[in-house]
């Protein structure tokens, strides 16, 4: 898309490859402690349990992350458009396809406690009917999680710049300014 009222904020490679080789150490560390077994003389950290759980949880996100962020990073299209009509979205697993203006209430920003050291940011989008986007998931497990997020964060679609080439602020106000100026017309 060329026109002047759009914008295309491309998938940053550099963010990318930094996030998949998080996700590699995630695969690393949860083979060793499956591998090893390592012993502690925390009774917590010892639990089996607590150990199994930390050793497969870690096993499989990591894989879940090789496999998202190798895909991101051979995808050729924008991660992000933004037009007159809505937006479309390229950042997450989630298939949403364009989200015309008509059918957002508001977008604003959510911080989600991702560990104990670290907040995660997003720009949500607020949905008229978020069960329009909800009940288009085919894959019971994604559609499982769309149904938390719109149920714990108020919406089903969430944007991170983890991997854009903007940052969350120039993300958020960019967003807000074009929901502002085509909703009217939408």
């Amino acid at each position: 898309m060329t026109e002047s009222n759009t914008i295309e904020i491309q998938l940053s490679k550099a963010k990318l490859t930094k996030l998949l080789f998080f996700s590699v150490l995630f695969v690393a560390g949860g083979l060793w402690m499956i591998i090893t077994n390592p012993q502690t003389s925390n009774p917590i950290f010892n639990n089996i349990i607590v150990k199994a759980l930390a050793a497969y949880g870690s096993t499989t996100m990591g894989l879940f992350g090789v496999y998202f962020f190798t895909k991101k990073l051979f995808d050729k299209k924008p991660g992000l458009i933004l037009n007159e009509q809505g937006i479309y979205d390229n950042t997450s697993a989630f298939k949403f396809g364009l989200i015309p203006w008509s059918d957002i209430s508001q977008v604003y920003e959510k911080t989600v406690q991702a560990s104990i050291a670290s907040k995660q940011r997003f720009v949500t989008i607020g949905l008229i009917n978020p069960d329009k986007y909800i009940s288009r998931e085919t894959n019971l497990l994604k559609k499982k999680l769309l149904q938390a997020n719109a149920k714990n964060y108020g919406s089903p679609i969430h944007i991170s710049t983890n991997g854009l080439t903007t940052n969350h602020n120039d993300l958020l106000n960019l967003i807000n300014s074009y929901f502002e100026k085509y909703r009217q017309s939408a």
